[in-house]
């Protein structure tokens, strides 16, 4: 909900991301996770480790012996089903039952969700699966503002060491800027992207260089 970070496991990308979702598992938290999470034995060890979650399944899973759930009131919006049942078939079968609720995604599509969690109603399962969009955003922001057009090296030391460098330069701009706006005359205030680009160019207004010159206050801590 505050669009922080609680934890970052990094990965070179050249294993499937299935492979690392232990190190982000936590009791304490709702795992919610794409199809590329979907596997049903996993379900079973995420129940037996009280590990809540909500994640996306294949769209041609099967679903053996489902049992509607009661509901009082009849399916609006997006929604369509909720149910509980056992998931796949012959060896991949899950030894438990979950449960099931399938909506539509905006161009039509079904977004099959399972999930743990039973005393939520489908609505709020719907919503906690949306909340995963915010990873995709993250992944947005980096494209848009780290500025790294092409890596230098392809070891996880060379990828990892740029992608962390562009974090601290970008911090401490942040940093700059947002104090530098308090501080110049309102005629001076610019926005991120204007501030970032003068920089860039050395071409900042004559208030900005005197402030970056005079009254820019670092902090530190003990």
């Amino acid at each position: 909900d505050q669009g922080h970070l609680q934890k970052v496991t990094e990965t070179t990308g050249n294993s499937p991301d299935l492979h690392s979702c232990a190190d982000v598992l936590d009791p304490k938290f709702i795992l919610v996770a794409d199809r590329a999470y979907g596997k049903h034995k996993r379900f079973d060890e995420y129940l037996e480790q009280n590990q809540s979650f909500v994640i996306r399944l294949h769209d041609n899973t099967t679903f053996y012996e489902p049992i509607p759930r009661e509901r009082n009131q009849p399916f609006t919006g997006t929604l369509e089903q909720d149910f509980t049942c056992q998931l796949g078939k012959n060896k991949s079968l899950s030894q438990h039952r979950f449960r099931v609720v399938i909506l539509k995604d905006p161009n039509d599509n079904p977004v099959i969700l399972a999930t743990n969690l039973h005393w939520h109603s489908a609505e709020k399962i719907a919503e906690i699966y949306k909340k995963r969009w915010q990873i995709e955003v993250f992944f947005r922001w980096i494209k848009q503002h780290l500025n790294i057009p092409k890596l230098f090296g392809t070891t996880p030391n060379a990828v990892y060491g740029q992608l962390y460098t562009a974090l601290i330069v970008y911090v401490l701009l942040k940093f700059l800027f947002d104090q530098g706006n308090a501080k110049v005359h309102p005629s001076a205030t610019l926005t991120f992207a204007e501030f970032d680009r003068l920089f860039t160019l050395q071409s900042l207004p004559p208030e900005w260089r005197r402030y970056l010159a005079n009254d820019v206050v670092l902090y530190s801590i003990i």
